[in-house]
């Protein structure tokens, strides 16, 4: 017999990253929308705010080392 578990993922809202910034056109399904040569335009925009996360990170150690 299988054991059935109930997981509860708790959501808590991590205020040490960038959430990034969501468009109106986000939310638009029907638009028709070009391929890009270079990936989706929202994968690009996650990976620009991972860099901004990782470029401020950076810049509190450099401050945590002066001070």
């Amino acid at each position: 017999m299988q054991e059935t578990y109930y997981r509860h993922n708790i959501m808590q809202t991590d205020h040490t990253t960038f959430g990034g910034v969501i468009y109106p056109s986000d939310f638009n399904t029907e638009s028709n929308k070009k391929t890009r040569v270079n990936g989706s335009l929202i994968a690009s925009r996650i990976a620009q705010d991972a860099r901004f996360d990782a470029e401020c990170r950076k810049n509190r150690e450099k401050r945590i080392t002066i001070a």
